[in-house]
Order: structure tokens, then sequence, then C-alpha cells
């Protein structure tokens, strides 16, 4: 419409001040328009509303319901609390000043999960208004035991707010890799009672165990592993949710240096690095694996290749039992190399791979089932690593043969990939638990695009409080997740509202500046369908 009425202005010999009078007219009005619309978007990403039961310590029977509380006895903000669910800090030096990363425990996802979810404005109260409903119930540092464990029927009694509609949105967790040694029968879906061995099924068992059960199979599942990678994992609908790396617990300079250090064309002077230890699943040959490519490393030595001994110590509530030495050099190692070895050992997956992609380090992997890691956190780890067939020669000269640009291109993959792995202290980021809530919601039937929308009510302010613990419910009340501030809504009223005055007052200039000629001029060249509304018409141990 605006290019006719232009066209009836230039047949006419309109004044060149007329057509910048109208050029301005039709911008400012695509301004107001523009500013009337934006209010219907929220500002805020639309993200899911998690409903946290409050499980005993303990439950009927004296079974705990998790074996790492420890944490929420240290006052919320502390160092203490940071270190408690991250790991201690340690430094190491690089060309854009110290880093400080953190000893973060490779089995540590339940508590940091926890946490997240508890001090995040996503938390609700009522289980009404929940998207989703988390329930925090893992063995971390211990295995669970025939004698420890619940029945599905001890469950599914904690679970007040679980029925035919919401048992798809629950989630469980663990912070293993989900074997049948890792996790209790009910995560089967097993009928089972206490004191059996936790791989056979009760199958003459009473009819409410066995209802139980079912909704155990129904229930979402997150572990380190799932079936994808790794047929033995148990427990159906089971979804594999990446390791807490060194990229996690970091403050905004700390994850400002790293991102520097990811950069695909920082200088990486050493060609690949590896670090582990002797070991492995005999039926896929991990420890011979690992045995060559650490005779390879050796006969290269640097800058070809620099091996890292790991003599892994697990210890209960300890990130892998290393020293402060051997955390440094691991990690300098990883920053200054190309590519990092990340061998199967007693399963596919491994803390190190995460560890070398949040530290631009692109992983070497030896397996298929590796590239399956993950996948509502890395689309596809295979575009992000390389695959090596041991069979077909020497590893090392595998990757010299890789040429530059397919070198960057890796880089580029593996920094953007690194921006969902870590496991942040901040809401917001779209880190590892956004990431992981987020695809649960769409997995459960969640429809994100209908809420995005929709604007919310001003958020209410929370009080102030300052001494609680880390699952004080006092620390995030019922927000919903479109953060609709009242700052946003004056800015988009005077955008509005500036914006009308200039169009009105353009339009008074155009109509006292233009010859009442081409007006009529305007006015005839104008369509009988015309839109008299506006301008337009359109009809997701160290694993060594």
């Amino acid at each position: 419409m605006a290019h006719r009425a232009l066209e009836g202005y230039r047949t006419k010999k309109a004044p060149k001040s007329c057509l910048l009078a109208l050029r301005m007219r039709l911008l400012a009005a695509c301004v107001v328009q523009s500013a009337v619309a934006s209010p219907l978007v929220s500002t805020g990403t639309s993200r899911p509303r998690v409903f946290v039961y409050d499980l005993p310590v303990n439950l009927t029977d004296g079974v705990p319901t998790r074996d790492d509380r420890k944490c929420e006895e240290l006052m919320a903000g502390s160092p203490d609390l940071l270190d408690c669910l991250f790991g201690a800090e340690f430094t190491v030096q690089t060309e854009f000043g110290p880093l400080k990363v953190r000893k973060t425990d490779q089995y540590a996802m339940g508590r940091i999960f926890l946490w997240r979810i508890m001090v995040s404005a996503d938390r609700v109260d009522h289980p009404s208004k929940a998207d989703l409903f988390f329930v925090p119930f893992w063995y971390s540092d211990a295995f669970p035991l025939p004698t420890t464990c619940a029945t599905a029927t001890e469950m599914v009694g904690q679970l007040h707010h679980l029925n035919a509609n919401t048992v798809g949105k629950h989630i469980f967790l663990s912070p293993r890799v989900a074997h049948p040694g890792d996790v209790c029968p009910f995560w089967w879906g097993h009928p089972w009672h206490r004191g059996m061995p936790k791989n056979l099924v009760d199958y003459n068992a009473p009819v409410n165990e066995k209802l139980a059960a079912g909704h155990m199979n129904a229930v979402m599942k997150f572990a380190l592993e799932d079936r994808d990678c790794c047929w033995w994992v148990v427990g159906e609908n089971t979804h594999s949710i990446p390791y807490p790396g060194f990229g996690s617990g970091l403050g905004p300079n700390m994850t400002k240096t790293l991102f520097r250090l990811r950069e695909p064309n920082r200088s990486r002077p050493i060609l690949v690095m590896g670090a582990f230890g002797m070991h492995g699943d005999p039926k896929e040959h991990s420890k011979s694996l690992r045995q060559t490519l650490a005779n390879e490393c050796n006969a290269h030595g640097p800058p070809i290749c620099r091996g890292v001994v790991l003599k892994v110590v697990q210890k209960a509530g300890h990130a892998l039992g290393l020293s402060d030495s051997t955390f440094k050099e691991l990690v300098t190692s990883m920053l200054q190399s190309r590519f990092c070895f990340q061998p199967t050992g007693d399963t596919p997956s491994r803390k190190g791979i995460v560890d070398s992609i949040l530290l631009g380090c692109i992983p070497v992997l030896f397996s298929t089932n590796q590239t399956r890691l993950w996948p509502w956190h890395i689309a596809d780890l295979s575009n992000i690593s390389v695959v090596l067939d041991i069979t077909q020669g020497s590893p090392i000269d595998q990757l010299k043969e890789i040429d530059e640009a397919r070198v960057i291109q890796l880089r580029r993959g593996v920094a953007e990939a690194a921006r969902r792995l870590p496991y942040t202290i901040e809401d917001g980021t779209g880190d590892a638990v956004e990431t992981a809530l987020f695809h649960a919601w769409i997995h459960s039937g969640g429809r994100p695009e209908e809420r995005q929308m929709i604007p919310s009510p001003p958020a209410q302010p929370t009080p102030k409080v300052e001494h609680h613990d880390v699952l004080d419910h006092e620390v995030a009340k019922d927000k919903p997740p479109e953060h609709w501030s009242w700052s946003d809504s004056w800015i988009a009223i005077v955008v509005c509202v500036c914006s009308i005055v200039i169009g009105v007052g353009i339009g008074f200039m155009v109509l006292k500046t233009c010859p009442k000629s081409a007006r009529r001029s305007s006015e005839a060249s104008k369509p009988a369908a015309y839109d008299q509304k506006g301008l337009l018409n359109n009809n997701g141990d160290y694993r060594m």
C-alpha cells in the first residue's frame, strides 16, 4: 500500500518535501506498530515450572532418601556451600590471567540439580502450577543394598501428586550411570520386596506392588547414561545427562575467562593429550586400548602428545581422590591441547569427555556408543569429536592427517556445545540443569510456545532471607518463568507513547506540507480493500 501511495505522488510531480514527509510518516507508523506489538511477547525465556517433593530424611521403615545431605547444613551463599556442591577451587595460570576452577565430583549431579531447582525462580510451591515434579531420592556416595532400598509401593506412597496425568512429568535422578548396582529395583519397574536380591523380580508380589512398579516404569529418569548409548542401563524412560565438569560452579569472571580460552583460533601447541588409569571393561578391550594409547603417547612425547597418569582413589564425597598438582596438570594439558583422548573405561561415558569440551579440547572417541551420549545437551557428539578406529594404524598419525580447516570447524562446534554443559550457580543461564528440564518438559508433552506469547503479571518481591539452609523453601516463592518486570513494562509504554506522538506530529506535517491535489491523488489511488486498522494486512570413578 505504501508503494502505491508513493507512486501516486510521483505521477503527479509532488514536491520532494512531501515525499520525504510521507516516508517519515510511514517509518513512524511501523515503529508504532512494533511498539504496540512488543508487549505481547514475554521478555523472559519460557522455562518449565518445577515442583519439588519434600521427602522425609528417612522413609517410614528407616530407608534414607539421599546419602549426600551434608550440603544442606551450610549457609546459603557461603563459600563452604559452593565447595560442598561443586568441589574446592584450584587455580591454573593462563595467558588471560589465573583461571579458578573446581574439583567437581563426578557423582555430584543430584545435589547440584536439587540446589539449582530450589533457588530458581521457576520452582513452584503448589503442584497445580507445576509442569514437572522433581523427586529427590538417589544414592551418590554409596551403592544401594537390598536391605536399604525402598519398594515401589513405599516410593509411590510418598508421591502424593502422582496420577495418570502427571506420572510422565515426575522426574527421578541417579547421579551415577544407572547400572543394576547403582539404583533400587523400583527404578527398574520391578515388583520386589526387601531382602530379595535386586536383580530378581517378585512375580508373586501383591497387586499394589505390581501397580506401583508399573507407575515407576512411566516416570522420567535422569542418569549419566541411557539405553541409546548403553543397552545395559536399567529403567524405562531414562535420559542421559552430562557429568558435572571443570566449568561448573564458576563465577561470572571465571566463566568469561574460560570462554576466551575456548576461542577456536587460540594457539594450542600440543597435538593431543591423554589422562586415564589402566582399567576398563574386558569385553570392550578398554584396558588394552588404554595401554596402546599410553605407549603411543610416551613414544612421541611433547609437543605431539602429553600423558597424565591418573591414579584414581575413589573416596566418598571427594572428587576423584587426586592431588592438587594432578588437577592442575590435567586442566593445563587440556587447555594446551587440540585433541583429548577419551577411551572407553568401565562404561562408554567418561567425565573426561565433558571436561575436554568445557576446556575447548576436541574429544577423540573410540566407540560409536560414545557418540550417542547426552543428546539433549549435544545434538550429535560425532559432529564435534573425532572417532578413531585403533585397527587402522597409529591414532596419533590419524590425528596428524586432519587438516587445519577441519580442526577449526571442530573447535567451533566444541565451543558452542560447551555453553550447555556447565552446571552454573546462576538462574537463567541455559546451563545443563535448565537444558535438561526444558527437554524433559517437551518430552512430557509441554508446549513452551503457548506460554511464550502470554504476558505474565509482575513478579512479587521475594522477602529477604538472611540465614537459611540450601533447601529453604523461602529462597524462591511461586514465580513464573517469564520475568515480566515493571521496568520492562514502563520502557514499552514510553516507547509506544513517544512513537505515537512522533507519528501524529509527522502526520500533521504531511497534511500541512503536501498540496491538496497530491492528497486527493493519494486518496484516489487507495484500493477499496485497504485495511483501515493499520499498514499490515496479512490474511532436549572419573570414568577414566
